[in-house]
């Protein structure tokens, strides 16, 4: 009896780690009626993307990723995503901007606002 009291009263007092839900909308496109929606995942230990093509979330562990204090960055063979917080003076709310990277042309390809969310992790 007194197990079974453990096991329901435990994963109450447990805390899942957090991470955050990222959804991006090019800013080119904020004005449509249906902008297409980028979401993106990132916790402790992994970068999420998800991949139109295959339907499904592709990772990127953290220890290849690019990160600093207000910015993070992954690498692909084309193309970097770099995620920023922007702080402007008279807001003090912070918004986080990502921007398509074509590093080995040295050329900004998109720029999107992001929404962000905390999320827990399972």
């Amino acid at each position: 009896m007194r197990l079974l009291l453990i096991f329901l009263i435990f994963p109450t007092l447990l805390y899942a780690d957090q991470g955050v839900n990222i959804s991006c909308v090019n800013m080119k496109n904020l004005l449509e009626k249906n902008p297409r929606t980028h979401k993106f995942k990132f916790d402790v230990v992994t970068f999420q993307y998800f991949d139109q093509n295959k339907n499904s979330f592709v990772e990127v562990a953290n220890k290849n990723m690019i990160i600093k204090e207000d910015f993070f960055a992954a690498r692909f063979p084309e193309y970097e995503l770099g995620f920023q917080i922007n702080v402007f003076e008279d807001d003090k709310k912070p918004i986080m901007s990502m921007s398509k990277y074509d590093y080995r042309n040295n050329i900004f390809l998109e720029h999107y606002i992001c929404d962000v969310q905390v999320a827990n992790i399972n």
